[in-house]
């Protein structure tokens, strides 16, 4: 295959779930309205006023509360049959995926539509895999907080079984506050569970895997999916991006090099001073035109 036609490849269906855009029309709406979906972070995410500070020096802090956030968005596991305890225990991203996979199948028009679901890929970028796994670590480190707790002076001042009373009831607060650790935790919090998840929900039984290039993850997905279309490994592939990293942890790490800037987004605009995150997922399936 030599010729620009030989390798043309095309786009048969399309899903999305975005800031401010529930599903893939949504979204083009947007863009053609020109919404502007930069927010402060919602209130259910993480508090501002807990590790925000306007002075980049401060530490452990983030300078910046902006960003594109995907609100709304209720995961129906008994659409796709797959148990509730399960569906608890996966990472809001894998929800994301598995839900816009089923968008842009639609989309194509499966079941309707022929599609040979025995060579149908998935390839998708993703990163670190969500949030969730931040919150269960957190679970699991409570003895390393408890020890910090039980060097403190003023503590150990007080009596036995006022600081055993103590340590009960904040290791309940833990554990009624954090998700808890199930054999399902791991498979549920995994990057590498992604593509895996999106092709065993759906029965798409080709080659599956995450590409993880960090900002160029879609475009390494893309370009794996399109080689293994040319090279006739697939006949269709499911592929895109995931993101679902947006919580205080990634914010001020970021704003510790700089990166993010605190007034907007002006991408190679004149007073650029940074980038604004944003989360969500889109997939495309795509065809050999021929």
């Amino acid at each position: 295959m030599d010729s620009t036609a030989d390798r043309a490849v095309a786009i048969v269906g399309v899903g999305a779930l975005l800031p401010d855009a529930p599903n893939a029309p949504a979204f083009w709406k947007n863009i053609l309205a020109k919404r502007y979906s930069i927010t402060e972070v919602p209130s259910e995410r993480w508090s501002a006023a807990s590790y925000y500070d306007p002075d980049p020096a401060v530490p452990d802090k983030t300078y910046s509360k902006i960003g594109g956030w995907v609100r709304g968005f209720t995961f129906d596991w008994q659409r796709f049959r797959i148990p509730p305890k399960v569906a608890a225990a996966m990472d809001e991203s894998q929800q994301w995926a598995v839900t816009i996979a089923a968008e842009a199948l639609a989309d194509y028009g499966y079941p309707d539509r022929p599609l040979n679901l025995e060579n149908t890929g998935v390839i998708i970028g993703t990163a670190m895999g969500g949030e969730l796994h931040y919150l269960t670590n957190l679970r699991v480190s409570f003895p390393e907080y408890a020890r910090a707790l039980e060097a403190v002076p003023e503590f150990q001042h007080l009596p036995e079984p006022t600081r055993a009373a103590l340590l009960a009831r904040w290791h309940e607060q833990i554990e009624r506050r954090l998700p808890p650790i199930t054999e399902d935790s791991m498979p549920g919090e995994l990057a590498n569970i992604v593509a895996g998840r999106v092709a065993n929900v759906l029965n798409l039984r080709g080659p599956s895997f995450i590409t993880d290039a960090a900002c160029a993850s879609t475009f390494a997905a893309l370009d794996a999916s399109v080689e293994l279309l040319l090279q006739g490994q697939c006949d269709a592939v499911l592929t895109g991006g995931v993101d679902r990293n947006m919580g205080a942890s990634s914010f001020v790490k970021f704003c510790k090099i700089g990166a993010l800037s605190a007034t907007g987004t002006r991408p190679f605009g004149d007073g650029a001073d940074g980038f604004v995150m944003g989360e969500g997922a889109a997939l495309f399936l795509l065809k050999r035109l021929a």
